[in-house]
């Protein structure tokens, strides 16, 4: 695997508009995208590797309001 500058990761992630806009909406799915993005293929760490599952099914670790877990279809 050929291993890709932080400039290059960036400049991929910033091309990707749907990404882009799924961050922007704080959807769980584009921010664990992103996350394998930026890792570079490197392994997750045990400890997070359940809370990226559950991001990637569109289920954001919790709410910073309400401590509470919350789905990705946020209106």
């Amino acid at each position: 695997m050929v291993q890709s500058s932080y400039k290059d990761v960036y400049d991929n992630i910033l091309s990707d508009s749907q990404l882009i806009r799924g961050m922007a909406n704080n959807d769980p799915r584009a921010l664990a995208e992103w996350n394998k993005k930026m890792s570079g293929g490197e392994p997750v760490a045990p400890e997070y590797k359940e809370t990226l599952e559950r991001m990637e099914k569109g289920i954001m670790p919790f709410n910073s309001d309400s401590g509470q877990e919350t789905s990705g279809d946020i209106p």
